[in-house]
């Protein structure tokens, strides 16, 4: 579980707009979706779901996130967020999600608590360019925890630094003690049973943006992992790769593309892997998509994928997805 420790790198991404308000703010998604097709929902989404045909909560989750001013430059920082299954399939309602408190100035961002990794999250997840098809059964951490038996993990116990801007390069670090999951070890444990570092150069929002994250430390139960993505964002068009390599474990490569015209945008999806030493999933996974903007918050939006015969060590699978998304 301490692979999360790449979660402190996700620090960055949300310490940015919570310094931007005094006040606390409530935020969150709701994102429910009708999934057809029982491996797929299984096997890959988020969280418990019926298989099938079947409606199902998508990572829809409430937070609240905020800043105190403390003079001279320093704030304080927060952020409590839960997962909310809107379907009722999940029996534990308000299970925490990225909660932290921590402090911000010129120095930086300084985080303590629980945050995804940034592979998905730790600074792995946070290094990882746009994900067009964030959340759902194809969402990066899952089509990389299925294909190289890795993926994304929220880890507990997590100290996290985000550095300021320089030259456009952003660093982050983070330690987890104990174990990444909160169980044990803690008699033994130091600040960097696990760590994580990430270099990130650019914006996902425009232009070039380039990263590379790594996690390591004995804190690591099954393997160390390394993750380097590149993205070019420019008018209405994102394409982005990343490559991702653990140890004893495999490597996979994900590669997407996406449009955006008037409210509509298409966007596709490619996986692979070809040394995938333990999962027993060498093959790949084709995704495709079209979101449409019913407004600034609301989007509706449809994901058709397929896991090939390789992968599913049968036939072809296919699974389909429509649903709502609310941002608020």
């Amino acid at each position: 579980m301490k692979k999360n420790i790449i979660a402190f790198a996700i620090a960055s991404a949300v310490a940015a707009p919570v310094v931007m308000a005094d006040a606390p703010v409530v935020y969150g998604i709701a994102n429910m979706a009708v999934q057809a097709n029982a491996f797929a929902t299984k096997n890959l989404g988020s969280g418990p779901q019926s298989p099938g045909l079947a409606v199902n909560s998508v990572a829809s989750r409430v937070g609240i996130k905020g800043t105190e001013d403390l003079g001279n430059g320093l704030k304080a920082i927060y952020q409590m967020e839960f997962n909310i299954d809107l379907s009722g399939n999940d029996s534990k309602q308000m299970n925490a999600r990225n909660s932290f408190v921590g402090l911000a100035g010129g120095f930086g961002t300084v985080l303590m608590g629980t945050h995804d990794t940034p592979l998905n999250d730790t600074p792995l997840k946070m290094s990882q360019p746009k994900d067009l098809f964030n959340d759902g059964i194809t969402d990066n951490g899952n089509v990389v925890k299925v294909l190289a038996s890795g993926g994304e993990v929220r880890a507990d116990n997590v100290i996290a630094y985000v550095s300021p801007s320089f030259a456009g390069i952003k660093l982050v670090a983070a330690g987890v003690s104990g174990t990444a999951d909160g169980k044990g070890g803690a008699e033994d444990s130091e600040l960097a049973d696990a760590y994580s570092i990430a270099a990130m150069y650019g914006s996902t929002k425009k232009g070039l943006y380039l990263a590379a994250a790594y996690n390591g430390g004995d804190g690591f139960k099954d393997a160390e992992e390394m993750r380097l993505s590149a993205q070019y964002a420019t008018g209405g068009l994102v394409a982005n790769v990343m490559y991702e390599t653990q140890e004893n474990k495999g490597a996979a490569v994900v590669a997407s593309a996406g449009y955006k015209m008037g409210n509509m945008m298409p966007k596709i999806k490619w996986a692979d892997t070809s040394e995938s030493k333990n999962s027993g999933k060498d093959g790949s996974v084709t995704a495709l998509g079209l979101d449409y903007s019913l407004g600034k918050k609301t989007t509706a939006y449809i994901e058709y994928t397929m896991f090939d015969k390789d992968f599913t060590k049968g036939e072809s699978v296919e699974s389909t997805a429509v649903g709502l998304m609310h941002k608020f």
